[in-house]
């Protein structure tokens, strides 16, 4: 039978998100009950909308989506500025189940290709609700409702949360397909959901067919090759002959993963489906269907952007990508910290040494990364910040939104920009070893199960998932660098669902094996959760209180309060 704290983790999440929006939503309607910065915009298109008025705000360059919503359920939360940001504190306390559902998924269905995974299971059920991990994902869950770029904005009427809301039920649905080609019902799903995104935002085109048709052609490509043991690491003759004489996708885990490596799995599955372009054909064609709807959309508005295009012409902006790691460090701080002081922890004294011995923070030596991978991201990096550093004249007028004071830091002097590349570097390698679930060491595994292990890695680890592959990191930052490199400006906001499907991935530490001794039967429990809850709350008292206390008067506008936000 599942204990009580089992089986009220989802509520419990539940009901703390919904306190704390209901909260924050409430002291914005006593401050800020007037349309805020975008709000100017897009408030009075939504009460266009609700009365029937189509014509559309050229300001305005962010599909409808919102707005429809906003009609449709106009006879019951109404139409005026409090009502419609009723609208968004809805979603946000909707996207905490709902993260629920796909961590939940994401420990039961991990095949290869599909989830970036290690372990060959193909079954869709649900753990067991006396399964102690169910109490770690409804605590992830509810942190990824606190996110502060995505919090902040429960209390505004902005497209950011009902966008975000609508890529995870995309997200949802591939991880429920029985199997990678999907049945007739579940591509029409696919199709209408990824129909519903675009109507949001046009970047999410990436997240509903780009990031989903390569999970879901790699998954079917492993599958349809001979059984694997799990994670693979071969040389380039071996990898390449396996792929063509044998259809095998050559896909090692990150923890083990060399610059090769990533080419490799690049190579492999290129070779492999040419081998069968007819069941790429059949996993893709749902995902083909909305590429081709978003073309027609583009070849109908002669441009990606509606309204204003002046103001938002695509461009390349490779600094997109280094800024994007520091964004990811900052705010989850709380779960890669133990990782930057592991290394250090034999020269700490005795009280930091046993936080940084913790499993909540274990990091077997085959993920301290090389000189290779960090040196050519460097030199990448600095021909990034030199040749392509892009500051939008709106990010230098704009002093009310945040990034505006990190770019004022960075232009302070010329070397700056390049004196941040190392910062870049960590923050990227700390990141991506986050992926990597603490193994198992052989005194835990002796105690739990009697028997020594052969290897760190030979048991399923503490969090029930094996380490992320390659092809999972490689979809995932290739659908990141689609979404925003185009981007010339720089927004929080802009980072928020490559965010939420890095944290979707990032493992907790164990849940069923105990500390101590074999008769402790207490289970350990990830203190990185509650330390990054703690983290979060922060900052999102911080912002809310700069947001509503510390507004400030432009001379251009003695009459309006400005304020602080993302």
């Amino acid at each position: 039978m599942p204990s009580l704290v089992q089986s009220w983790a989802l509520p419990a999440a539940l009901l703390a998100i919904v306190n704390i929006t209901a909260t924050w939503y409430n002291l914005v309607s006593q401050e800020v009950p007037q349309p805020y910065l975008d709000e100017y915009f897009h408030v009075p298109q939504a009460k266009k909308f609700c009365k029937g008025d189509y014509s559309w705000d050229p300001k305005i360059t962010t599909p409808p989506g919102l707005y429809l919503i906003t009609k449709l359920l106009e006879p019951f939360l109404g139409c005026e500025t409090s009502s419609l940001r009723t609208l968004n504190a809805i979603a946000l306390c909707i996207i905490c189940p709902l993260s629920y559902g796909i961590l939940r998924m994401l420990r039961t269905r991990t095949t290869p290709g599909q989830l970036g995974q290690a372990v060959n299971k193909t079954t869709t059920e649900q753990p067991a609700l006396d399964d102690q991990t169910v109490v770690h994902d409804a605590h992830s869950a509810l942190n990824i409702a606190l996110f502060p770029p995505l919090f902040f904005f429960s209390a505004l009427y902005y497209t950011d949360i009902t966008s975000t809301l609508v890529v995870l039920l995309s997200y949802s649905a591939l991880l429920k397909k029985q199997s990678p080609a999907g049945s007739v019902l579940e591509n029409i799903n696919t199709v209408f959901i990824g129909a519903m995104a675009l109507l949001f935002r046009q970047t999410n085109i990436f997240w509903v067919a780009v990031f989903p048709v390569g999970l879901a052609v790699i998954d079917a490509l492993k599958k349809s090759g001979p059984p694997s043991n799990g994670p693979t690491k071969e040389g380039v003759v071996s990898a390449l002959s396996k792929s063509w004489s044998e259809c095998v996708i050559y896909d090692c885990s990150v923890n083990e993963a060399e610059p090769q490596d990533y080419v490799l799995l690049v190579l492999s599955t290129a070779i492999v489906a040419v081998r069968k372009p007819l069941l790429v054909l059949q996993v893709a064609v749902p995902y083909f269907v909305l590429l081709i709807l978003f073309a027609g959309f583009v070849a109908w508005n002669g441009s990606v952007v509606l309204g204003d295009k002046s103001a938002h012409t695509a461009t390349v902006h490779l600094p997109q990508m280094l800024y994007f790691w520091p964004y990811i460090v900052f705010f989850s701080l709380p779960l890669v910290i133990g990782l930057l002081f592991k290394p250090m922890a034999p020269f700490l004294p005795k009280q930091l040494k046993t936080i940084c011995n913790d499993g909540s923070v274990d990091v077997p030596k085959s993920t301290v990364p090389g000189l290779l991978m960090p040196g050519l991201f460097s030199v990448g990096a600095l021909a990034a910040v030199h040749f392509n550093t892009i500051v939008h004249p709106y990010t230098l007028a704009d002093n009310r939104h945040f990034v505006f004071y990190v770019f004022r830091i960075i232009r302070r002097h010329p070397a700056i920009k390049y004196l941040a590349v190392p910062v870049y570097t960590i923050c990227a390698t700390l990141t991506l070893q986050s992926l990597c679930p603490s193994p198992v060491s052989k005194k835990e595994a002796k105690q739990k199960h009697g028997v020594r292990p052969t290897s760190d890695w030979s048991n399923r680890d503490r969090s029930n998932r094996q380490p992320c592959q390659v092809s999972f990191i490689t979809i995932w930052l290739v659908t990141t660098t689609l979404s925003v490199v185009s981007a010339p400006l720089v927004e929080p906001r802009y980072f928020i669902i490559p965010w939420i499907i890095w944290r979707l991935h990032v493992p907790s530490a164990p849940a069923s094996l105990s500390r101590g001794t074999p008769t402790n039967t207490k289970a350990a429990y990830d203190l990185r959760l509650v330390f990054e809850t703690l983290w979060l709350l922060a900052i999102n008292a911080a912002v809310s209180y700069m947001f509503l206390y510390r507004g400030f008067l432009w001379p251009s506008e003695p009459d309006s309060i400005q304020r602080f936000l993302w």
